[in-house]
């Protein structure tokens, strides 16, 4: 019988100046902005970024989140998601580091919070005594990714 998996291995990411943070489970790579082919986007897409012969649409978490544009510096990275044959890239301000979090230490997320987006977060925990908003990347694989192409 397997053991429930305790701890999971998490990439830190800013987004405004606030911590999140993704499972690596679903992640393919970490690329750079200058590879993202900008094409007239509206909303939270970005463009589309080549990788392996497939378009991976880009989505910009600040305008998902609802934060604003978001950095358009050198720091600003893409964390590609895949999963079931959907692929999404997520653009971030700047990907911190990769840690190992006991999962056992994600809260839920406050109920005064809640609002539409709330499904895409798991809880908010800390590291490195910081808070951190972690990720559900299954749900934002869900609702933003449209397949490979």
């Amino acid at each position: 019988m397997d053991k429930p998996k305790t701890d999971d291995q998490v990439i830190i990411f800013l987004l405004k100046g606030d911590k999140f943070g993704i499972s690596v489970k679903n992640m393919v790579e970490i690329s750079k902005l200058d590879v993202l082919k900008s094409e007239k986007a509206e909303g939270m897409y970005e463009g589309k970024l080549m990788l392996r012969s497939h378009e991976v649409p880009v989505v910009n978490l600040s305008m998902l989140f609802h934060l604003g544009e978001g950095d358009n510096s050198e720091n600003v990275r893409i964390i590609v998601l895949e999963k079931s044959s959907k692929m999404i890239g997520l653009k971030v301000d700047a990907v911190s580091e990769v840690i190992t979090y006991p999962l056992r230490l994600i809260r839920p997320m406050p109920k005064m919070i809640m609002d539409s987006a709330v499904n895409y977060f798991l809880g908010i925990g800390r590291a490195n005594d910081e808070p951190v908003l972690f990720l559900n990347d299954e749900e934002i694989l869900a609702e933003t990714s449209v397949g490979k192409n």
